[in-house]
């Protein structure tokens, strides 16, 4: 039986589902929207010459959308992004170039064409191996629904430049 901490989260996370307005007698295609894989809203960069940090992420945006988060992140040739952990799973899909995807303490060689998995609160790390192309990497997660139910967490669990956790 679930206590009452527990159903009031629930409570709270359907309540914030609801306000999406994502039940509703609509026909599917008028929620749906084809985006084009360009540089879209860039939300967040790092570029960090000491520690080979050089990425951005950008948005991509559907009106509709709730629970899942889709976002573009571009990693410069030899470059990676910040060794990091989150609530959220991702999944990742290799739209260009070649890397490694660091999860825990094991590197996965990746590929255009490829995915990869980062379960929640996992240290993880993404390396373009690539001297000379960018790597390209679709990242899809479950950014909204887990916000909704913990709040703003994603920055609260980034890591600082010198690699040490950030406060939570």
């Amino acid at each position: 039986m679930a206590d009452a901490k527990t159903l009031s989260a629930l409570d709270a996370l359907l309540s914030y589902i609801y306000s999406r307005k994502g039940f509703s007698t609509e026909t599917p295609d008028q929620g749906f929207t084809a985006t084009p894989l360009e540089p879209g809203e860039e939300i967040y960069s790092n570029r960090n010459q000491r520690l080979s940090i050089d990425f951005t992420v950008e948005r991509m945006m559907f009106p509709k959308i709730q629970a899942i988060d889709p976002r573009i992140v571009r990693i410069q040739p030899g470059a990676n992004n910040e060794r990091h952990k989150h609530a959220h799973e991702s999944l990742f899909v290799v739209l260009k170039g070649q890397g490694e995807v660091a999860v825990g303490d094991t590197r996965h060689t990746v590929e255009a064409g490829q995915v990869a998995f980062v379960p929640r609160w996992y240290f993880h790390q993404t390396f373009n191996t690539s001297e000379s192309e960018e790597l390209v990497v679709l990242a899809i997660t479950d950014f909204g629904l887990t916000s909704a139910v913990l709040g703003d967490y994603d920055r609260k669990t980034r890591l600082s430049e010198r690699g040490e956790d950030a406060a939570e």
